[in-house]
């Protein structure tokens, strides 16, 4: 049984602690989106607008992009094996067998294709970074790769070192090695861990910075913004408030059930994009504080949510006495825009300063709308977004702006909505006709005669006029027919029929 599904609050003792590197567990490598491949691509801009941060992923034409299982075996196969390895880790990491591994991941064992395409995946995701961290001696270092984190060898092939393979094994890049020997540790409960659905699990994980952060310092809430959630999960970010807590109550539930949360409220306000954000605010839980207490008393440097992501190096005193001096402006809203897109201050505001803002926007739109139908097209969104504002680049093929859309959707949401009202007035109809015919069938045959001579009786003179002009038999049944249906629709009041 995992911790999640015990009693509120209540923990397993001992505390199964898994260490992972803060650094690579605070970027992602996977989507966790079942639906298609969604582009990761992280870009944090300093005050120059220039990159202090990047991080993206690319993968294999043939094998495709990590999802779930991907995730799932990186996360508690590879980093268990790797926490369990000490430091400094191994060139050779050893896994164990396909079976193995789809066991430990609760898949089925004869699914290890599965396993196979998953390690692939994960051995041929491309990672070019520019991040800064901190080590476990407190000092400052820089990943500035482009690079795999390891190659899989598989039962039977043949290793580095000469050997044959008797499992899976993983051989280890240099910097990658480099990183998980030097990175400051994140303490997880492991089986915790692995008893939560992927994006749940993701959430743990980066929510772990800000809770143990917040008790660390002794406050009462930890914090952390959606649209940067949606970033390091990766996940859809969603721009009306109902789809976005939609989305996240269903990751936060098995947290409150569990009692790592105790309560969250979610506080509007606006990403510096300009487009709508939510603060997650977090009242952190007895397993959060069961969990705090277990990992702290345990020693050893862990990394705060305050480190991360850490900024450029600081500049030199005199560099720093003359931008004191000489303020840059604050660039403008659309300026402040072309940034959020990958342009250089520098550019934006010449963009802003040479160009009709209605051209600006134009071009932004359809990038957005490129990235989001087409993430392989633009490789430099930056650069890209700025040579089609100086040459105004035409609209691409199956473009439409964000009215175009927004018209199209409203269009389609009123036929759906006249759709289901005409399939809701049919069933009401068939039912009300059900109804006079149910009535109709239960009565004797004496009540039928006297429930005919009733309609007829009753019935507006014009139809009476009709049915007794009426000769051939036929008429005169059919006749006879619509006066009984108004007359036991009346009796059980129930409208006339159309």
């Amino acid at each position: 049984m995992h911790p999640h599904s015990k009693s509120r609050g209540e923990l397993p003792s001992p505390l199964d602690r898994i260490g992972v590197a803060a650094v690579l567990a605070r970027y992602p490598v996977h989507r966790l989106s079942r639906q298609g491949a969604m582009p990761i691509a992280i870009r944090e801009t300093g005050s120059d607008g220039q990159a202090i941060v990047s991080w993206n992923v690319g993968w294999h034409s043939e094998y495709g992009q990590g999802g779930l299982l991907a995730y799932k075996l990186d996360t508690l196969i590879v980093n268990r094996k790797l926490d369990e390895a000490g430091r400094p880790v191994p060139h050779i990491l050893r896994l164990g067998g396909l079976k193995e591994i789809a066991r430990n991941l609760g898949v089925a064992t004869h699914n290890t294709r599965a396993i196979r395409e998953a390690l692939h995946q994960n051995a041929s995701a491309y990672i070019t970074a520019k991040v800064r961290y901190k080590a476990r001696d407190g000092s400052e270092r820089w990943i500035e790769i482009g690079s795999t984190r390891y190659a899989v060898v598989f039962t039977g092939e043949r290793l580095p070192d000469g050997r044959t393979a008797d499992a899976v094994y993983l051989v280890l890049n240099d910097v990658y090695r480099e990183i998980v020997d030097h990175a400051q540790t994140r303490p997880l409960d492991y089986d915790y861990l692995r008893g939560l659905p992927p994006a749940a699990q993701r959430l743990y994980e980066l929510l772990s910075y800000p809770i143990f952060g917040a008790l660390a310092h002794g406050r009462p809430e930890a914090r952390m913004p959606y649209s940067e959630f949606c970033t390091y999960a990766p996940q859809t970010r969603y721009a009306e408030f109902w789809r976005m807590r939609q989305q996240m109550e269903k990751l936060h539930r098995p947290h409150r059930t569990s009692g790592y949360i105790a309560g969250i409220e979610y506080e509007p306000t606006t990403h510096r994009d300009g487009r709508p954000d939510w603060t997650l605010v977090y009242e952190p839980g007895t397993k959060a504080r069961a969990e705090h207490r277990a990992f702290t008393s345990k020693g050893g440097l862990v990394a705060t949510r305050a480190e991360l992501p850490l900024g450029a190096p600081k500049p030199p005193p005199a560099a720093s006495a003359q931008a004191a001096t000489s303020p840059e402006p604050e660039p403008t809203g659309l300026e402040r825009e072309l940034v959020a897109h990958g342009v250089t201050r520098s550019v934006a505001a010449e963009l802003v300063r040479d160009f009709p803002a209605d051209r600006i926007r134009r071009q932004v739109e359809v990038m957005d709308w490129l990235r989001e139908t087409k993430p392989k097209r633009v490789k430099d969104v930056g650069a890209y977004l700025a040579d089609a504002i100086r040459k105004d680049f035409a609209p691409p093929a199956g473009f439409r702006s964000r009215a175009e859309r927004a018209e199209a959707e409203t269009t389609a949401r009123a036929q759906q909505e006249q759709q289901e009202q005409a399939r809701h007035a049919k069933a009401r109809e068939q039912a009300e006709r059900d109804r006079v015919q149910a009535y109709w069938e239960a009565l004797p045959p004496e009540r039928r005669t006297a429930l005919d001579a009733a309609a007829l009786a009753g019935a507006d003179p014009a139809d009476r006029a009709a049915y007794a002009a009426a000769t051939a038999p036929p008429v005169r049944r059919m006749l006879q027919a619509g006066l009984r249906d108004a007359h036991i629709r009346r009796l059980l009041g129930l409208p006339a029929a159309d």
